[in-house]
């Protein structure tokens, strides 16, 4: 399973399913060749593998009847249902995708998640409380028992430091529930790609931008939907990215949540040392022009990507200087 929190107008699962991704890359063909037909086949390359976008309600319902459909290729319909009498505040909005051929035949059109759907999105305000986004889960079909992958791309950093860890903590038990003798071994992780502001000037610019666009500096909260949708702002609760200001309080900040492998890097690192690939290397640097090598050494330097793995298996602690843990070796580890 992999569950995207924060996705925006995230297209990786359809980039996986129609083999668009690094390793996935050679298995991409075309429906036919005949009469310049080049059409893209829906490679589907593991159709076991289940795809959960979570964020505001808003987004979601643009994505699902907006942004969705004109990324389908020519060749596929795309099926979009309302999944109802999951969330009893009427607050979400959550949707089951399904993609196939023109010619496959019709979904039912049922206002429930089929076991056979593979791609959800949740409509869901992050600083709720984390059982609701899993009560949510389990109507569409999510299963703790399954080895999991949770991604944060430059969400972390915008919500409140006492939510996020309660966010992390909750995953870490999910995966602990199932923590028994006759069970199978469970496997959770999250990847999170955030800025580390660090404690020299650049961070301090960093900070000072957010602070200037109402972001850093106010009262943060966890969602209250009991009363009329407001913040309880009871006490003040900083962000995560005022509390992790480093990579070693980003990995703290794992193993204190439960977590037994805490490794990550900084980008220059990544960057320099096979975790971006040469391929997306060679991506990326035709994306723009670089006329300031030192701007982006400091630009890197200053966002990290960190994984924690929670599992029966794991050997625990903070393997940062361990060659078998770097952040390559698992991320290879749960692909496989």
């Amino acid at each position: 399973q992999i569950v995207i929190l924060g996705a925006g107008r995230d297209t990786t699962c359809l980039r996986y399913l129609f083999g668009f991704l690094q390793n996935h890359v050679k298995n991409t063909t075309k429906l036919s060749e005949k009469d310049g037909d080049m059409r893209i086949k829906l490679v589907n390359v593991k159709p076991m593998v289940k795809w959960y976008e979570v964020d505001h309600p808003s987004v979601i319902c643009a994505k699902a009847r907006s942004w969705l459909p004109g990324c389908i290729p020519e060749g596929y319909k795309y099926q979009c249902t309302q999944i109802t009498g999951c969330d009893k505040n009427e607050t979400s909005k959550s949707y089951s995708i399904r993609i196939s051929e023109e010619n496959a035949a019709d979904a039912t059109g049922c206002s429930i998640a089929d076991e056979n759907d593979y791609y959800h999105l949740i409509g869901h305000d992050l600083r709720s409380p984390p059982s609701e986004l899993f009560s949510i889960f389990s109507h569409h079909g999510y299963d703790s028992s399954n080895p999991t992958l949770f991604v944060f791309e430059c969400v972390m950093m915008y919500l409140p430091d006492v939510v996020s860890r309660d966010l992390l903590r909750f995953i870490v038990e999910s995966a602990n529930a199932l923590a028994s003798p006759t069970a199978t071994n469970p496997f959770v992780a999250v990847a999170i790609y955030d800025p580390i502001p660090c404690n020299d000037r650049f961070g301090q610019v960093m900070i000072l931008n957010l602070q200037k666009r109402g972001i850093l500096g106010n009262r943060h909260g966890r969602r209250n939907f009991t009363n009329e949708n407001t913040l309880d702002v009871n006490k003040d609760s900083p962000l995560s990215l005022e509390k992790t200001r480093t990579l070693s309080d980003q990995l703290a900040k794992l193993i204190q949540s439960g977590f037994d492998i805490a490794v990550g890097c900084h980008m220059m690192d990544a960057f320099d040392h096979g975790i971006v690939s040469i391929e997306e290397r060679k991506r990326s640097t035709r994306c723009d022009m670089l006329d300031e090598l030192e701007e982006f050494v400091l630009l890197m330097k200053h966002y990290c990507l960190v994984v924690g793995v929670r599992s029966c298996d794991a050997d625990g602690g903070d393997c940062t200087s361990r060659q078998d843990k770097l952040v390559g070796y698992q991320l290879c580890s749960m692909g496989e």
